[in-house]
């Protein structure tokens, strides 16, 4: 797909076609967003460890180091919607009898379901950077006008093969998000992003080889999952910059009408950040 081939213009063109056009859209697109439904992640634990440089420790029980058979990384637990109210503590304390990592303590990565948040959510307790949903998006255009992400809620946690107590991470606190920055920079990667908000804001996974299907009021998108930046500090990158395959994902929601007045001043955002990438380098 070709895309961001804009042609350089007079910014005071630029800017006032933007406001004309929005007010247009206003009336003549179907301004729409989405509600409910929830995004799967099945997630390769053996791609994920071979994709990590993280296995510190021997394999074998020492006297000092009583613990045998550790993967580099592994899901130990994971917090669906149902546990927004927990505290960034809460969520890494919870249920860990000890600070060793034992493969008993290892679950399946396999159908973590993260329910699509409202436009209004709960205030956040401690340390927790749950979102709203604030997309928004012409319904007979969706990948050429997308703006804002959606708000899921849930969060994992994993154990990594290094010292106690530095060896648990949480993953979550997530949005799903287009950015056509990225659609085909490499071969089968996609404008969709999914971005870690819990601790710090950081690529969770580059999502690939995606199929988005829009019929009536459904909205679906399935493909295959790669590591985000965020896993780079754990020693991902050689797989990231190879964009390494870790599992799949499938999403879907219903799509819901945008009140006219907020698509108006959606539209105009959208138009005047396009006008503002007009002058940059045309990727294709």
């Amino acid at each position: 797909m070709n895309i961001n081939k804009h042609p350089i213009v007079s910014p005071v063109f630029t800017i006032s076609a933007a406001i004309v056009f929005s007010a247009i859209l206003s009336t003549t697109t179907q301004a729409a967003t989405v509600s409910g439904g929830a995004l799967t992640l099945n997630l390769n634990r053996d791609a994920i460890i071979a994709g990590v440089e993280t296995d510190n420790f021997p394999d074998a029980p020492t006297v000092g180091f009583p613990v045998c058979c550790r993967p580099s990384l592994y899901l130990e637990e994971f917090y669906d919607a149902s546990a927004a109210s927990k505290t960034f503590a809460q969520l890494r304390e919870g249920n860990t009898p000890n600070l060793y990592d034992l493969e008993s303590d290892e679950i399946s990565a396999v159908g973590l379901q993260y329910a699509v948040n409202g436009s209004t959510i709960t205030p956040n307790p401690g340390g927790r950077q749950n979102r709203a949903t604030t997309f928004a998006f012409d319904s007979n255009d969706l990948l050429g006008t997308a703006t804002g992400s959606i708000g899921l809620g849930g969060v994992t946690r994993w154990r990594v093969d290094v010292a106690p107590p530095s060896n648990r991470i949480l993953l979550g606190d997530m949005t799903l998000e287009y950015d056509p920055t990225e659609e085909g920079r490499t071969s089968g990667r996609s404008g969709w992003v999914i971005t870690n908000h819990i601790g710090f804001d950081a690529g969770a996974f580059e999502l690939f080889d995606v199929t988005t299907l829009l019929v009536g009021d459904s909205l679906t998108i399935n493909g295959n999952l790669g590591f985000g930046w965020g896993f780079d500090h754990l020693g991902a990158t050689t797989a990231r910059l190879s964009d390494a395959r870790i599992g799949t994902f499938s999403f879907q929601t219903t799509v819901v009408p945008v009140p006219a007045a907020v698509w108006l001043f959606v539209s105009g955002v959208a138009g005047l950040f396009f006008s503002s990438r007009s002058k940059t380098k045309t990727v294709s």
